[in-house]
């Protein structure tokens, strides 16, 4: 009797001590198997959250080509150069002042009572715009920028006092007027500013504001195409 008591206990012990390393074994794997998913979780988080950021980058660079593409922006990039869009043609020359009485009544110069008076002068023409009067308009798809140059021009045409010396040859009997020079240097830009405008002067300035907005626009806009285009096939683009 005393054995088979022994023999159930050595039975009990050696199947609970099995069934404890079984469920030993068990949470072993359990804990592997959570440790495995613990770690895959945090790689899949890690790239997740690179994944993000790379779309966060994408995002963040669309958003920037889509505010520096735009009418407002091309405009402001152009306001930075608008002072040297301006073209500027020197001039220089000579004019001359005769003048005699005149028996009255008649066109028939006295005698002895001429005066002259010579001019040199220089000074300069130039041709601007207002930068409101450009006209863009931004095609992201076809990567262009469309742009029309302005058809009013702002003209000055500047000849200072300190360019213009004289040679006077007066005479008593005709004494030189102070308004002679004056008036005589009112018609000299006139001339010079028809001059100016018979020799291209406008064309030469169109020219250089393309070149100035091409290369402007250039830095930034590289993979962009700069279109030139009339007033109506702008009004199209818009529409």
């Amino acid at each position: 009797m005393a054995r088979n008591n022994r023999e159930n206990e050595r039975y009990n012990d050696g199947f609970f001590h099995k069934i404890g390393r079984f469920i030993k074994g068990v949470l072993i794997a359990v804990g592997v198997v959570a440790i495995g998913l613990f770690v895959l979780n945090k790689f899949q988080d890690k790239k997740t959250k690179h994944a993000g950021t790379r779309e966060e980058i994408i995002q963040k660079e669309e958003k920037f080509h889509d505010i520096v593409l735009n009418n407002d922006t091309i405009v402001a990039e152009l306001d930075a150069v608008a002072e040297i869009m301006t073209y500027s043609q020197v001039y220089a020359g000579t004019a001359t002042v005769v003048d005699s009485l005149q028996v009255p009544y008649t066109d028939i110069d006295i005698w002895g009572t001429q005066h002259r008076i010579d001019i040199m002068y220089s000074g300069t023409i130039k041709v601007g715009y207002k930068l409101d009067d450009i006209q863009t308009v931004v095609n992201n798809q076809k990567k262009e920028i469309y742009i029309t140059l302005p058809t009013e021009r702002i003209v000055e045409n500047n000849l200072p006092q300190e360019n213009v010396t004289c040679s006077q040859d007066n005479n008593i009997f005709n004494s030189i007027r102070a308004d002679e020079v004056t008036v005589r240097l009112a018609e000299v830009k006139e001339e010079q500013l028809q001059n100016a405008i018979n020799s291209g002067i406008y064309d030469k300035a169109d020219a250089h504001l393309k070149e100035i907005i091409l290369q402007q626009l250039a830095k930034l806009h590289k993979d962009y195409k700069v279109v030139f285009v009339d007033p109506s096939v702008l009004r199209e683009q818009k529409a």
